[in-house]
């Protein structure tokens, strides 16, 4: 790969040679040091010859899956299904899409806001999991749940059993530390199920909700995205992250060169870490020297470990990495009078700039 090679094709060679590895050692590889899965999995759906199937992690009986079931798990307080890959929920849309009943008009929404989220919570994808978690033998196909049991060498299990057992394995990953994890998780939990019982309702007020709600939920999961200790290099070369090494260390700030490409702004907050812990500061300016970029960032706080992360990297004793602040949404929060019991007031007038106005626009509500 030459030094010109654009970020997609050094993503695609760096992809390709880890799958290569995993096929050398015939195992996979880890790839995320943050769970595929996580929450504690309560229950999973997989198709049973065509049939859509529930079970209970803590039952030993399948059943067959109704939109009832799938509502209430998707409404569940602390529920987390795992389906088995992509295949299976599509099938699920099929399920909503073919109800009839009024009562079920909500559920193909739900659906689909799950599915677009960046890693659901309460209705994560197994396959999806797998390969946030580790990187797969390559030949083999990371959307199949057979694909995933045979590189674990699971072949032979009974698919509840290889699903049980893959799930375990998604499970697995660094939760404790100092890196926001346990509390960015919950947020996104309360915040998923909140989205899933808004979901119930139409009209622009929930309509907003909804998407104040998307927009905090995708902040938490690229924060956690972004600072996942096994994905700082391979962000650096997409710009999600920045490898910063620093040089002249003053008492209110420092200066670091920074890797390629670079994307963090002027002015704006961002986290520095080590894969171990984390520090707030802001983005002073940038500057160019002798043909490389160097970044003037705000000291962290002494009472943190940002000073200390700073001094080892500096030392060659660590890595720095720096991401852009992104653990919540930047705007503000909006409020849903529907639930605080409220009415929701009615606009009585609008302020129109003078050209606006002059162009036809109305000027009272």
């Amino acid at each position: 790969m030459t030094a010109t090679a654009s970020p997609k094709e050094l993503l695609a060679a760096h992809r390709t040679e880890k799958r290569l590895d995993a096929a050398a050692q015939n195992a996979p590889l880890d790839r995320s040091a943050f769970p595929g899965l996580r929450c504690e999995a309560t229950g999973m759906i997989y198709l049973r010859a065509k049939t859509l199937t529930y079970r209970s992690m803590h039952g030993a009986t399948a059943e067959t899956l109704t939109p009832e079931k799938l509502a209430a798990l998707l409404t569940g307080e602390g529920t987390s299904t795992v389906v088995a890959d992509p295949y299976t929920f599509s099938k699920l849309l099929v399920m909503g899409d073919n109800m009839p009943s009024n009562d079920f008009k909500s559920l193909t929404r739900r659906l689909r806001i799950s599915r677009g989220l960046p890693g659901s919570v309460k209705l994560p994808i197994l396959t999806e999991a797998l390969t946030t978690r580790y990187w797969m033998q390559d030949g083999l196909e990371e959307k199949s749940v057979e694909d995933w049991a045979t590189a674990f060498g699971l072949t032979g299990h009974k698919l509840p059993t290889a699903l049980r057992t893959l799930i375990d394995l998604a499970s697995t990953g660094k939760t404790t530390g100092t890196l926001g994890y346990e509390k960015a998780v919950k947020g996104m939990m309360d915040l998923e199920t909140r989205l899933m019982d808004n979901c119930q309702w139409s009209g622009i007020s929930t309509d907003i909700y909804v998407y104040q709600m998307l927009e905090a939920f995708n902040a938490k999961a690229n924060g956690l995205r972004a600072v996942d200790p096994g994905l700082l290099a391979l962000h650096a070369m997409d710009g999600q992250s920045c490898k910063l090494v620093p040089m002249n260390v003053a008492q209110k700030n420092f200066t670091a060169s920074v890797s390629s490409p670079f994307k963090l702004k002027e002015g704006r907050e961002v986290r520095l870490t080590d894969g171990i812990s984390l520090a707030t500061t802001t983005l002073e300016s940038l500057r160019f020297g002798g043909g490389v970029l160097h970044a003037v960032l705000d000291m962290p706080s002494q009472r943190g470990e940002g000073p200390l992360m700073i001094s080892r990297a500096k030392a060659g004793k660590g890595v720095l990495y720096a991401v852009e602040g992104v653990f919540e949404s930047r705007g503000r929060a909006l409020k849903n009078k529907r639930w605080l019991g409220g009415d929701v007031e009615r606009i009585g007038g609008r302020e129109v700039p003078l050209d606006v106005a002059l162009a036809g626009a109305p000027t009272e509500g």
